[in-house]
């Protein structure tokens, strides 16, 4: 090399620098060797600089010996000048317990701990001694030593796969969703709940923060990423100084037409109103529904009419349409169109006027002239002697009966149309029929208005859908066309089976000591068939009960009757011809005669 090479007379020149001019040649030189001694010249002073090199290496390494620098401190804990024993001791005695307890996170303001020892991260004492200058053959070690060294961290043992895995749970715990800012009320009190931003922990980037971080200064701060909520609190305290508070600040006055006015609440408005996000901001919204079922009472209060649906009765005789009646209400939207526009206004102006829409009835009056209810088409009268329970039960059936309207398909029930027989709702106690015996119950003696409209409705030819007669005989009615009922399994029904609509019609004329009560049922329609008739019901099989004495504190006396069985049909007519038959039967057992002893 250039530089290494001294300046040797016997160098041959040509081949380094440009030849000079000089008197002549001189003596002859051997190019060769001078080259060679050169290099050895070179060789010899390289390995004298190892030799030197060595020999400092050695007696530093004797020097250091098995001490760490006098200026060593590992992670705050002094080990200066200690053997490495020494300082293995003090570091684990110092640092052991750091080692091992909780490591305090944090995110975007949110805490978390993590446990060094699931998350893989331990103490490594004799890496830690090592980086801090301990004895070592490294000579940037020795040198350390040598020059009284520094302070280090403490080195950590990782098992990366647990590291990455703890971080990872820990760092699902701290992201979550930007919330914005909410309105709601409670009662008529605005609550706002502020927003929140969103945060996503950088998974790697915590994972090199908690390795960095171990054994160090505490919380450990872990990268992530904010969001920012669509809603700021700012614009929801915005919100609620313009509209929510106000909109609640007193009543609303709704004027309802000629109807009068009614008051809206600051109660209702709240149970209707709430606010939703909506393009980056609160928007209001007040439920129309919820609104009008909020101040459904005050709306009672302006005494809005129904609709009434059209139907039929008996007036001067005979049937006559009773027209419908449309009714005027305040629907849920016309409520709602009033109210809002007047929620952000104070005193006398909080007043809104409503619009009033007719509710239409269901069944109208042209619904109820198609149904053909001219005539009638069925009746029968059934007679009782007196007793003042007949009279009273016997008239309260009939009363609920009359005026009963069936549609074309309608099935008549009536225990459905008289309902239970109680003391509230107008009957008293009679007698009925009750294992072969006489005995006293509340509404004795409706049986005798089931067997009248029964008869009613087979002579207007109607679908017979239950019927039962009584288990013994009773000579008011006519054999097997009886019908007894039983709150509230035992029922009078049948069904209005032609196009035309239905009247019942049933009144009573009462009983005294000297003339029998009665009841006439009748059905009013448009009729179907010529005429309906009932064969002459036959008997037979005749049976009789037995002689009884019953010394009970209950007991009724009973006179003995016999029993026996019974048929005929009911017979459908159309020009002239029985064009249907209906065939029926039935079986009475005796009556026994009962005496109290």
């Amino acid at each position: 090399m250039s530089s290494t090479i001294p300046d040797d007379p016997g160098l041959d020149e040509t081949t380094t620098r440009p030849a000079v001019p000089g008197p002549g040649p001189g003596p002859a030189q051997d190019p060769a060797g001078g080259h060679g001694r050169g290099r050895r010249t070179a060789l010899l002073a390289l390995g004298g600089l190892a030799a030197v090199l060595l020999v400092l290496y050695v007696v530093g390494y004797l020097v250091a010996g098995d001490r760490l620098p006098r200026n060593a401190v590992v992670s705050g804990v002094d080990v200066g000048g200690l053997s490495t024993a020494a300082a293995a001791e003090r570091l684990t005695a110092e640092l052991g317990p750091r080692s091992t307890a909780p490591l305090e996170l944090r995110a975007g303001g949110q805490d978390a701990s993590l446990d060094p020892r699931e998350a893989g991260l331990a103490l490594d004492v004799d890496a830690s001694l090592r980086a801090a200058g301990g004895r070592s053959l490294d000579p940037r070690a020795i040198w350390r030593v040598l020059t009284g060294g520094s302070p280090t961290r403490a080195v950590a043992a990782v098992d990366e796969g647990a590291l990455a895995a703890a971080v990872a749970a820990t760092a699902e715990g701290l992201d979550r969703e930007p919330a914005d800012a909410r309105l709601a009320y409670d009662g008529t009190d605005v609550e706002l709940t502020k927003a929140a931003e969103g945060l996503a922990v950088d998974r790697e980037g915590a994972v090199q923060a908690v390795h960095d971080g171990y054994l160090g200064a505490q919380p450990v701060e872990l990268p992530a990423e904010v969001s920012a909520p669509l809603v700021t609190t700012a614009e929801a305290e915005k919100v609620r100084a313009e509209y929510a508070e106000p909109a609640v600040s007193g009543p609303v006055t709704v004027e309802a037409g000629g109807a009068g006015d009614f008051t809206v609440t600051p109660a209702m408005i709240a149970k209707a109103l709430t606010f939703r996000a909506q393009d980056g901001g609160l928007q209001p919204s007040l439920d129309a529904g919820a609104l009008r079922e909020a101040a459904d009472d005050a709306v009672d209060e302006v005494e809005l009419s129904r609709p009434r649906d059209a139907t039929v009765k008996i007036s001067g005789g005979k049937p006559v349409v009773v027209p419908a009646v449309d009714g005027t209400t305040v629907s849920a939207k016309a409520l709602a169109a009033a109210v809002e526009p007047v929620l952000t206004r104070s005193g006398d102006e909080r007043t809104a006027d409503v619009e009033l829409g007719g509710a239409k009835a269901e069944f109208t009056t042209a619904d109820a002239e198609k149904l053909g209810i001219r005539e009638v088409t069925g009746e029968y009268t059934t007679y009782f002697p007196y007793a003042e329970y007949r009279n009273v039960n016997i008239g309260r059936a009939a009363e609920l009966i009359n005026g009963t309207v069936l549609k074309p398909g309608e099935t008549f029930s009536l225990n459905e149309v008289v309902g239970e027989r109680t003391a509230a709702n107008g009957f008293t106690e009679g007698f009925i029929i009750s294992g072969g015996k006489f005995k006293r119950e509340l509404g004795g003696g409706v049986s005798q208005s089931a067997t009248t409209t029964y008869n009613a409705m087979f002579f207007a030819g109607l679908k017979d859908v239950e019927h039962q007669p009584h288990t013994l005989y009773i000579d008011r009615y006519p054999p097997g066309r009886e019908a007894t009922v039983a709150w509230p399994d035992l029922d009078l029904r049948f069904t209005n089976d032609t196009k035309y609509g239905i009247l019942v019609q049933a009144g009573t004329v009462k009983a005294t000591g000297s003339s029998r009560g009665s009841i006439t049922v009748k059905m009013w329609s448009t009729k179907t068939w010529d005429k309906v008739e009932s064969t002459t019901p036959a008997k037979s099989n005749f049976t009789s009960g037995r002689d009884l004495t019953d010394t009970s504190g209950s007991c009724e006396p009973q006179a003995p009757a016999q029993g026996f069985d019974v048929t005929y049909a009911r017979l459908f007519y159309r020009d002239g011809e029985v064009a249907k038959r209906e065939n029926f039967s039935w079986r009475y057992g005796p009556t026994d005669r009962i005496r109290c002893g």
